[in-house]
C-alpha cells in the first residue's frame, strides 16, 4: 500500500511539474509587473500574443528574450529591433567507394551541420526609441 501511495504521489509531481512552460515561468518571475497590466493585456501575454503599444517587459514576458537585437535609423528616428530566430540545421549525405587489390567497398555517410549563422527569422518587433513601445511587429511562422 505504501508503494502505491509513493508512486501515485510521484506521478502527480511529474504531471504538475511538466505543466510549467517557459512563458508561464516568465510571468511568475515578473508577477508583480504582470498584475499591473489590464485583463486584456494579461490574456494576450498568457496566449503569447503582443500588440502595438506593448513595452519591452510585456514582449519579453510573452515571447521571451530576443535572439538578436539591433538599433536602426529611419525617417522617424532611431528604433530598436528585436528578432526571434531559429537555427536551421543542414543535413548532408555522401556516398563513396573504392577498389583495391584485395576487394572493393562502398560507404555511405550522413552528417548534420549546425551553423549559428544559418537561421530562419520567425518574428520581428520594432520599438520606438523614444517611447520604448512596440510600433510594429511581424510574424513569419
Amino acid at each position: 500500500m505504501k508503494t502505491l501511495t509513493f508512486w501515485t504521489l510521484a506521478l502527480f509531481a511529474v504531471l504538475f511539474t511538466g505543466c510549467s512552460t517557459p512563458q508561464s515561468q516568465r510571468i511568475s518571475q515578473n508577477q508583480a509587473t504582470f498584475d499591473t497590466y489590464t485583463p486584456g493585456e494579461r490574456q494576450m501575454i498568457r496566449t503569447q500574443q503582443i500588440a502595438v503599444g506593448f513595452d519591452q517587459d510585456m514582449v519579453r514576458m510573452s515571447w521571451g528574450d530576443p535572439t538578436h537585437e539591433k538599433t536602426v535609423s529611419s525617417a522617424t528616428g532611431k528604433q530598436i529591433v528585436w528578432e526571434y530566430r531559429q537555427i536551421k540545421p543542414s543535413m548532408g549525405i555522401s556516398l563513396g567507394g573504392g577498389v583495391g587489390s584485395r576487394g572493393s567497398g562502398v560507404g555511405i555517410g550522413t552528417g548534420v551541420n549546425v551553423n549559428p549563422n544559418n537561421t530562419k527569422l520567425l518574428k520581428r518587433v520594432v520599438f520606438d526609441r523614444q517611447t520604448g513601445k512596440v510600433s510594429t511587429f511581424e510574424s513569419y511562422n
